[in-house]
Order: structure tokens, then C-alpha cells, then sequence
């Protein structure tokens, strides 16, 4: 690992050559709200202590992929090219997002090469935040605000520049030749705070002892808790039948918050009231991807909570679920 030193009177020329040769997405701010975009010119992007409205998970998950297209032939064409591209200024829950992602689309028995062939092709440039907004809670889920090493480079905000951490060789490949000086920055450990919030309960508990109808009372199931979710991945497939019989298979972005979601084609639905359906999305954070791949797939950014049209909490719900667990385990 190395550090180098980006003056930040440098950092636009620096990036608009980065552009000649990657596709760029940054956070850009249209009409004031801040989110990540193709850059079309480097003096837009905005590096800020705020935080995206949404993650940049669609980079490397699109809302909506074209998986493959065949015709009454049998003809076949694969999907589409992937351009090599640099994802810049991701903040380190995003950063954890991202592994807990790869996680579940990269490994295990079934890998999405989709998501995995983006990865490969995709330089991750984190950036620190120094301090909390609205709502977060990345200190619980102990993700350290300040520095994560689940990414290429790393920048930190030092007045005058950034200081560039380099932690692949993706990432010394895309600032090699800018004549950049090395700096020792010191090596810097995460520190791992305390006071985790986690689900360690059975799930026979949490299905029994729970009033999931009193917790969604109020929940709308719009689904936008999902859709702005760093790590939440539903999906399903649509095709769409073209003109002499030619088909386009999509992969669509999908909710668990929705009715239909797992209406089977035998008319049965496993999570018909809105109760079932939000016990799923805890449970699923909380518990099944810890189960299956080791993580809590909730980052603690508060997206879900900022963008709730009528303040669902997940942190609420959680320290609560704990609470009554808690209290009658000592009964």
C-alpha cells in the first residue's frame, strides 16, 4: 500500500484525462440533489462530506439489464459489453454495500456474471466522510466513517489535497504517470466501535414473539426503503417479444416490499399481508445474509429512513426487536 498526495488544483485535470480512457461516475449535484452520474465534465463532480440520495450500486447492478435476446431461429446474442469504468467518491458504507454485493452475486454456487464481469471491469474510489448526516448509523455497524480499505483508492481530505491511498493494482495502474508525490500519511487502523446492532435471536422467535402488524402499521409498501437500499437486490426477469418473434430477456430491479413479489403461479403467496413482507426485509438483512454469506446487509447509511414518506426507522425496529427478545428472555 502506498499514499500519494492529489492537489486539489490538479484534481480536474486529473480526472478529465482519467475520462479519455474509463467511463466516469462521481457525484454530481442536479438541481440540488447530490447523486451519482456519468460525468460528462470533471468540474461537475462534487466531493463533499454529504452523501448521495442513492448508492452507486446501479453501476454495477442496473435497474434494468438486457441479459440476452434470441429469435424463432434459435439465434442468439449475448449480452451487452461492459466499458471499463471508475466509480469515484463511494463513502465507506457504500463501500461495504458493495462487498456484501459481491458477496452474494460473486460467490457461493451461483455467480451473476453480470455483476461480477462489472466488478472486474470497475476501478472503486472511496471517500471519506467527516461526519455524520441525518439519520445514520455506520458507527453501529461498525464501519468507520473515516477510511475503508474495500476499495482500489482510497481519498481522504487533507486542506489542500487529498491523500491517496492505493490498495490494488487497478489502482496504482490509474494514477501511475500523473508525477504524483508520495506522501507517508501513516498507516491507519480501522477502529472497531462498539455497540453492534444485530438480530441474534432464532428465527422461530422472531416470527412468534415480534408484533410485526403493530411495527408496519404505518409502512405505505412503496418499496423506495429497497429501491435506495445500498445492498438490496431483488430482481426479476421480463421478455419483452419484438417483431418476427424476436425476444429480449431483462433483469429487472424488484422489491420484497411488493404484494406480487412472491405470488406463485399457483395463485398461493407466502407474504400476502404487508406485516409478512416487512418481517422479510428485517429478517433478510439481519439474518439470512449473515447465515448464508457471513454479513449484516445493512450499512447503518439511513437512506431508507431519510427517504420514508411516513418514518419507518429500521434502526428503531431493530433496537426494539432486541429489546423485547431481551426482556422476555429474562422471564
Amino acid at each position: 500500500m502506498s499514499t500519494i498526495a492529489i492537489p486539489k488544483l490538479k484534481l480536474v485535470e486529473i480526472l478529465d484525462k482519467i475520462k479519455e480512457s474509463y467511463l466516469l461516475v462521481a457525484p454530481v449535484r442536479n438541481q440540488g440533489i447530490l447523486d451519482f452520474a456519468v460525468v460528462k465534465e470533471a468540474a461537475e463532480i462534487e466531493l463533499s462530506n454529504d452523501i448521495a440520495y442513492k448508492s452507486p450500486k446501479e453501476y454495477l447492478f442496473p435497474q434494468v439489464e438486457k441479459i440476452l435476446r434470441f429469435t424463432s431461429e434459435g439465434g442468439l446474442t449475448p449480452s451487452e459489453e461492459v466499458p471499463q469504468t471508475v466509480l469515484l467518491g463511494i463513502k465507506p458504507c457504500d463501500l461495504e454495500a458493495i462487498k456484501i454485493m459481491s458477496a452474494v452475486f460473486t460467490t457461493g454456487k451461483y455467480i451473476d456474471t453480470g455483476f461480477a464481469n462489472r466488478l472486474e471491469k470497475t476501478i472503486l474510489v472511496g471517500l471519506g466522510c467527516t461526519e455524520e448526516k441525518s439519520a445514520c448509523f455506520c458507527d453501529e455497524r461498525t464501519v468507520d466513517k473515516a477510511l475503508s480499505k474495500d476499495c482500489d483508492v482510497f481519498l481522504t481530505d487533507r486542506g489542500n489535497y487529498y491523500a491517496a491511498e492505493i490498495f490494488s493494482q487497478k489502482g496504482q495502474k490509474l494514477l501511475d504517470g500523473f508525477c504524483l508525490e508520495i506522501i507517508n500519511d501513516g498507516e491507519r487502523v480501522k477502529e472497531i466501535q462498539q455497540g453492534l446492532l444485530e438480530i441474534n435471536a432464532e428465527e422461530n422467535d422472531l416470527f412468534n414473539k415480534i408484533d410485526w402488524e403493530r411495527l408496519t402499521e404505518k409502512c405505505l409498501g412503496c418499496g423506495i426503503c429497497t429501491y435506495i437500499c445500498p445492498t438490496c437486490h431483488c430482481f426479476e426477469f421480463k421478455d419483452v417479444v419484438e417483431k418476427k418473434g424476436a425476444v429480449t430477456r431483462y433483469k429487472c430491479w424488484d422489491s420484497c416490499m411488493y404484494p406480487r413479489f412472491t405470488l406463485h403461479a399457483s395463485g398461493h403467496n407466502p407474504r400476502e399481508s404487508k406485516q409478512d413482507r416487512y418481517r422479510q426485509r428485517v429478517l433478510h438483512k439481519y439474518l439470512y445474509v449473515k447465515q448464508n454469506f457471513g454479513y449484516t446487509a445493512c450499512t447503518g447509511c439511513g437512506r431508507c429512513i431519510r427517504s420514508c414518506p411516513v418514518g419507518m426507522n429500521i434502526h428503531s425496529v431493530v433496537k426494539e426487536i432486541n429489546n423485547i427478545l431481551n426482556v422476555k428472555g429474562e422471564n
